[in-house]
């Protein structure tokens, strides 16, 4: 009896051990295999030090893009702030009334217009007043609210020999900011004469209309600074 107990424990013992055995590999078989998916598949995650320096870079890209649109919008800006066709038109009906005036020896709109070489100091001082400033022998009145400045200077008998016309500060692109070279010549045509001012780098393009001398002078940029008026020398 003894015996028979034994053999049957040794069975069972045996048969323990086998199925053991038989489950052993396959555990392995199976960590074997997650491994190796694991270390196959792309790691898609992403630390926190590369996500923020993907921010950062995204946020670069962002203000760079904002600055080249800020600076295309400034673009168009100046592009729209440019002397349209209305402004220009007004330039050149500034260059005629100048013009014209000129002719009749006129100050272009100064009070009730006084001529060089006839209207005096005393008659333009009981009309208008005396300067506000004196700049050497110039008397210098102030534009203001888009009123044109001028300067008049007198001859030894008080009587007027040169007018200075400056145009106005405001809107000036519509008047002398707006009158280039090429408007001279294509209105007036070819000057008499053409200085450079070596002092201040600017032009004096003359032009003479009968007994008189009309003188442009252009700052650098090109366009009219102001307009000399004066009887014509013999």
């Amino acid at each position: 009896m003894r015996t028979k107990i034994f053999s049957m424990g040794a069975v069972a013992l045996l048969a323990f051990g086998l199925a053991a055995c038989s489950d052993e590999p396959e555990d392995q078989a199976d960590v074997t295999t997650e491994e190796t998916i694991a270390e196959e598949m792309p790691d898609d995650t992403e630390t926190a030090e590369e996500a923020e320096q993907e921010t950062s870079e995204d946020a670069v890209a962002g203000e760079t893009n904002e600055t080249e649109d800020a600076e295309a919008a400034d673009g168009e800006t100046e592009s729209t702030e440019e002397i349209s066709d209305e402004q220009k038109q007004m330039a050149i009906d500034t260059l005629k009334g100048i013009v014209e005036d000129a002719e009749k020896g006129t100050v272009y709109r100064f009070a009730s217009g006084f001529t060089v070489g006839e209207s005096t100091r005393e008659e333009v001082y009981a009309e208008i007043s005396e300067p506000e400033e004196q700049a050497g022998e110039f008397d210098f009145y102030h534009g203001s609210m888009g009123q044109a400045s001028y300067q008049i200077a007198y001859d030894e008998n008080d009587v007027m020999k040169e007018a200075r016309y400056y145009g106005t500060n405001v809107e000036r692109q519509t008047n002398l900011g707006g009158i280039t070279k090429e408007d001279l010549l294509k209105e007036i045509g070819e000057p008499a004469e053409e200085r450079t001012i070596s002092a201040t780098g600017e032009t004096n393009v003359i032009y003479y209309l009968g007994d008189y001398e009309l003188q442009f002078i252009l700052g650098e940029d090109g366009t009219t600074d102001h307009v000399n008026l004066l009887k014509k020398s013999n």
